[in-house]
């Protein structure tokens, strides 16, 4: 029998929604994502966000997976800006090749009955069944979380000098970098143009309200022999109680590439991070910037989460 989502049933959301918390908490753990009493908070967080009226929420739908009169799992799903959102899946046990493509077959319909054209689902390096589900289906790596931990001690003359950004150079800075990212976002397949350049000026006024006065947020411009060769963004965080610094932007010259830079500037961020009190330094890249993946995974950053996105 072919297998099919059947809505969950309203006695069986309390007990549903403890099982997606502690599966969050426990798969966050264990890929670093998040760790100690972080992982709880976000959990509880997230849940509370995207279920506010509990059972009665109507912008995302919940789902047993059920085949023949077996039932599989469960799976919550939303519809948002033109796609289908895997926001949970959790399977009971190992499924077959045969009920994963009768699976992937229910998304692609609930997609067709949405009317739009994408899937995307996040996982965490362990989700031996969320990679089973999507993959050789043609998904995509839209962006990867990734972590440094605990920071590495270099024995490295510094190449590049990096000193705080004037007020002059943050203005130019914000334009570039607010350009960059709204680009990035079309790249990667997450925003429509028209709606990247709004996005990407969203995120920089929340996470620069102050601009550059606002705490807990590092901004440098590095240089070589005296000539501005790039910038680094900093913004500090808290890792299970502990200063984390984030590399929110990152940046050598168009015309200064290809020089050791790059990584030079990453070295730099290491230091600042150090210098700041962080034992750790997280960031996030997008899927479509190979060179720079190939750098961060070679000074030893891993891999915590990653997103996947398919165009049907």
């Amino acid at each position: 029998m072919t297998v099919q989502l059947m809505p969950l049933p309203a006695d069986r959301f309390d007990a549903w929604r403890e099982d997606v918390k502690q599966r969050l908490v426990v798969r966050s753990q264990e890929s670093g994502m998040r760790v100690g009493a972080d992982a709880i908070d976000f959990a509880e967080t997230f849940l509370h966000e995207l279920l506010p009226q509990g059972y009665a929420t109507t912008t995302t739908s919940v789902f047993t997976i059920v085949d023949g009169s077996s039932e599989l799992g469960t799976i919550w799903l939303g519809v948002s800006a033109g796609r289908v959102y895997v926001i949970d899946l959790g399977i009971a046990a190992a499924t077959t090749a045969e009920q994963r493509e009768a699976l992937f077959s229910a998304l692609r319909r609930v997609a067709d009955e949405a009317e739009v054209a994408r899937i995307s689902i996040a996982l965490f390096p362990q989700d031996a069944e969320g990679h089973a589900l999507i993959g050789d289906r043609g998904f995509s790596i839209a962006s990867i979380q990734m972590v440094l931990e605990p920071l590495p001690v270099r024995e490295l003359t510094p190449l590049v000098e990096v000193v705080p950004m004037t007020g002059e150079r943050f203005q130019s800075f914000v334009e570039h970098s607010e350009a960059a990212f709204a680009d990035d976002l079309v790249a990667s397949g997450r925003y429509a143009r028209e709606d990247a350049a709004a996005e990407s000026r969203r995120q920089m006024r929340l996470e620069l309200p102050q601009g550059l006065a606002t705490p807990g947020q590092e901004l440098f411009t590095a240089s070589v022999d005296g000539a501005e060769v790039g910038y680094l963004w900093l913004g500090m965080r808290r890792r299970d109680g502990r200063p984390h610094a984030f590399v929110l932007d990152i940046e050598v010259a168009e015309d200064q590439r290809r020089l050791g830079y790059g990584r030079a500037l990453m070295h730099a961020a290491e230091r600042e991070a150090r210098r700041l009190g962080a034992d750790s330094l997280g960031l996030h890249v997008f899927g479509f910037n190979t060179g720079a993946i190939e750098l961060y995974e070679s000074l030893g950053y891993r891999r915590v989460e990653e997103t996947f996105l398919l165009d049907l």
